[in-house]
């Protein structure tokens, strides 16, 4: 092979639109393969954090809501399957509205329910976001994560990806989308910064809504000791945090577990201080410049795992939002010769940032998110020059 061809095979020039989608379809279904040991695991000795949301679920069913927050009450639960200890739940308690149905069903069916529904309700939202890379979407290993654990990082990123798609034609929806990450709030941290940065308001007033909505709901479906009982998950929550062993913190994402695997607590808060403020201030300062909505979309999503000290690899289906736009910008940058194997080294890091963590002692995702960041960033100062079409 000739130098020119090399360096053509290398830039990922001949992989086409065709090409593509061919090696999606095969990517996706290779990673069917791996659902049923997924499942496999999930159902053994140790469990999964599916059995805090199940275990919910049953609670609801039985009429004790309340209880879903009890660790002993959860145990119990959990107990009957043969486990020796217990995953506490810890969401808002909007979430039992989505546990109640689960607790209807016996723990295997459940878990692959809410696989199934959750990919797919995730799938939908983003691929609305550019139906020419259905397939590539469908294929994206940080989803595939996500099915590993049935957690909740598909059913997240399926509203963040709703909120993409629907911002320019039904801002107040793509505000309800945002509402309800109200359970799991720290996924919403830089959505009020980028609606008011932008002048959103619709959006703005539509989280509002959605988000008092359903934490109303909750109180009236699940009753005031419901309410009274989840600030008591707080101490659970901190208690994971303050005791986190390696091996806890290394399967998160965040500046704060990176660092404090390096160095200390004190530390540790000090750097995600200063990350949270350096991506509020980047995404404050792209919103309220003209720009592509689609561009500053992706920036807010890029800099989403930089705002919270507490996100795991399975929460990360919303970066095919900021991923797909810079396939789609790969696609006119001529002058750019490497931005295709950037893209897809983005594409895959999920997958394999998430499989060195362990063996390298580091989780190098909160980084790759720093220059996914900054190459969101340049990428939108070019495109600047357009118009800006959210709202």
């Amino acid at each position: 092979m000739s130098t020119s061809g090399l360096m053509r095979f290398l830039q990922l020039r001949w992989i086409g639109q065709h090409r593509l989608r061919a090696y999606s379809v095969i990517l996706f279904l290779g990673s069917l393969v791996s659902i049923p040991w997924a499942w496999h695991e999930a159902m053994g000795p140790i469990g999964s954090d599916f059995l805090a949301f199940w275990s919910a679920g049953r609670l609801v069913v039985e009429g004790a809501a309340a209880s879903a927050y009890d660790t002993q009450a959860a145990f119990a639960v959990q107990a009957a399957l043969g486990r020796n200890h217990v995953f506490a739940f810890v969401n808002p308690p909007p979430f039992l509205f989505l546990a109640a149905p689960l607790g209807l069903l016996s723990y295997k069916w459940a878990w692959l329910a809410w696989v199934v529904a959750t990919f797919g309700f995730w799938f939908a939202m983003a691929r609305e976001w550019d139906r020419t890379f259905a397939w590539p979407i469908a294929a994206y290993p940080g989803a595939l994560v996500a099915a590993w654990h049935a957690q909740t990082g598909l059913l997240t990123g399926g509203f963040m990806a709703g909120a993409a798609s629907l911002l320019r034609k039904r801002p107040f929806t793509a505000g309800l989308c945002v509402g309800a990450l109200v359970i799991k709030p720290h996924l919403a941290v830089l959505f009020p910064i980028a609606f008011a940065a932008g002048r959103q308001w619709r959006a703005f007033a539509g989280a509002a809504v959605s988000a008092v909505g359903l934490v109303l709901l909750a109180w009236i479906a699940f009753g005031t000791d419901t309410m009274l009982a989840y600030p008591q998950s707080w101490a659970i929550s901190r208690e994971l945090m303050d005791k986190a062993s390696t091996v806890f913190l290394l399967r998160q994402t965040t500046v704060y577990a990176a660092v404090r695997v390096a160095t200390s607590a004190d530390v540790a808060t000090a750097a995600q201080g200063f990350a949270t403020v350096l991506a509020a201030v980047v995404t404050w300062r792209a919103w309220s410049r003209p720009g592509p909505a689609e561009g500053k979309l992706a920036l807010l999503f890029a800099a989403a795992p930089l705002a919270t000290p507490y996100l795991f690899s399975y929460d990360l289906p919303f970066l095919v939002i900021p991923t797909i736009w810079l396939a789609r910008q790969a696609r006119t940058l001529r002058d750019r010769p490497w931005e295709r194997p950037l893209v897809l080294f983005f594409y895959v890091s999920p997958m394999f940032a998430r499989a060195l963590a362990l063996p390298l002692g580091a989780n190098i995702m909160p980084w790759l998110q720093v220059w996914m960041l900054w190459v969101v960033w340049r990428r939108l100062e070019a495109s600047a020059a357009q118009p800006d079409t959210a709202g």
